[in-house]
């Protein structure tokens, strides 16, 4: 009996303050729909709020940068997810709180339509656009003494003027301007209150790394009225580039085809194909890897520090190219001396007694020495037998004949090549002459044309 005798005390508490609960809800909800009926007829949203002392109305500014990118250097303009908030006084919108600790009424965002609202846009702006999934992303309050609060989640996409003459090593300073589209500075000031980076998004970027933030507040003379001013914020987001993508795939790659290009100063002047491919690769890939990044960048006038480089290491390349053309030339030159000195060496009264002393040296029956066709056949299959490697260093293996001997045949060969045509275009007297017989010939043309090879 006594446990049913609380049991139904501790109900009829409950039942009552529930009762109160519910009305003190009730009543709120009237007394809010009151102030909003009656601040709202008194409200003409087609006039902006008027001050006691006729001064402007300060509009606040607050900016808060969630996530920032892409930057564009192409199309000269970035994009950053900001929170863009609002704060000004309209003293129409005054009322009296229901309770002291509900000093402002919260209110859906359909409502901005029925009060004034400054029209603040973005005056370097390209395309911008409010967040609206799932509902538009505006959070909207009103004070009590009139003050109103309006926060937007914006992206907005502006137009940033790059100077690429450092590129890739440049800094940029990209401006978001704020101002008001039909009220002049004696009728609506805009005041910055704060301009923050979200800690979660952090000062680096894919590319960029955010330095510093600076913002500003001036008036501009308006291009439609020559007498009238408009309030201007400016806030200019300090961008440095990243060097690490341009090092990996820009660079590092045009360093080593120049380093390739090199390769060619070892291999053997007389290995045309090998030296002449080598040059037109390092060109076609130096073209490719420079000229590939231009897509990317704006057409502009001047030239980058990036150009300058690629510019460097086509004149490496060139260089490398005209260096073997240059020693080709000079040897040439070369061979038609050494041809002018065989000719003089023809006519030479001296050429018996350098047989006699050749073939005393040589351990020979006979005071000259005679060159069959076999023997030319044998040496001209041998050096075609050589290993591709082998030739390039110049290091083929030598059989066990004599050094005179070998000087006769390379001296055979050269006088059957001037036969069949002459490779320097010196005209021949004789044409028809026989191979060179006596060891004068051999040693004058056999030593020239060793140090050709």
């Amino acid at each position: 009996m006594y446990k049913k005798t609380l049991f139904g005390i501790g109900r009829a508490v409950l039942c009552r303050l529930n009762s109160r609960s519910t009305t003190y809800n009730q009543t709120l909800i009237r007394c809010t729909t009151k102030i909003l009926d009656t601040i709202l007829l008194n409200q003409d949203k087609h006039f902006r709020p008027v001050n006691p002392d006729n001064s402007p109305l300060q509009v606040e500014v607050d900016i808060s940068v969630r996530s920032m990118g892409p930057i564009s250097e192409q199309n000269m303009e970035f994009s950053l997810d900001c929170y863009f908030r609002q704060k000004w006084l309209d003293r129409r919108l005054a009322f009296t709180p229901v309770s002291p600790s509900k000093p402002e009424i919260p209110l859906a965002s359909k409502m901005l339509k029925d009060i004034w609202v400054p029209d603040t846009y973005v005056r370097n702006g390209r395309k911008s656009y409010l967040h609206t999934l799932t509902v538009p992303n505006i959070l909207f309050r009103v004070r009590s003494d009139g003050q109103v609060h309006v926060s937007q989640r914006l992206t907005i996409r502006s137009r940033c003027q790059m100077f690429l003459k450092k590129f890739p090593m440049d800094t940029q300073a990209c401006p978001i301007e704020i101002g008001s589209l039909g009220y002049f500075s004696n009728d609506v000031i805009y005041r910055w209150k704060d301009v923050e980076l979200d800690s979660k998004m952090g000062n680096v970027l894919s590319q960029y790394q955010v330095l510093s933030l600076s913002k500003s507040e001036r008036n501009i003379s308006d291009f439609r009225y020559k007498d009238k001013n408009i309030s201007v914020l400016n806030v200019y987001f300090k961008l440095q580039r990243q060097q690490g993508y341009y090092i990996l795939q820009i660079y590092t790659p045009c360093t080593l085809v120049v380093v390739m290009s090199w390769v060619s100063f070892w291999i053997n002047k007389e290995a045309s194909p090998a030296r002449v491919s080598l040059g037109i690769m390092t060109v076609l890939s130096m073209s490719t890897i420079g000229f590939g990044l231009r897509t990317d960048l704006p057409k502009v006038s001047h030239s980058t520090a990036l150009d300058v480089y690629i510019l460097s290491c086509f004149v490496f390349l060139f260089a490398a190219m005209v260096e073997y053309a240059v020693i080709n030339y000079a040897q040439i030159v070369y061979i038609r001396k050494q041809i002018q000195d065989l000719k003089g060496l023809e006519q030479n009264s001296a050429m018996g007694q350098m047989r006699m002393f050749t073939a005393g040296l040589m351990g020979a029956r006979r005071d000259t020495i005679q060159v069959d066709e076999l023997a030319v056949e044998k040496e001209e299959a041998r050096l075609k037998a050589v290993p591709w490697w082998k030739k390039l260093f110049n290091r083929d293996e030598q059989g066990g004949t004599s050094v005179f001997y070998r000087m006769a045949v390379k001296a055979a060969i050269a006088k059957k090549t001037l036969r069949n045509g002459d490779p320097a275009g010196v005209p021949l007297d004789n044409r028809n002459s026989t191979p060179p017989t006596s060891i004068r010939e051999t040693m004058g043309c056999g030593c020239g044309w060793s140090a050709i090879r």
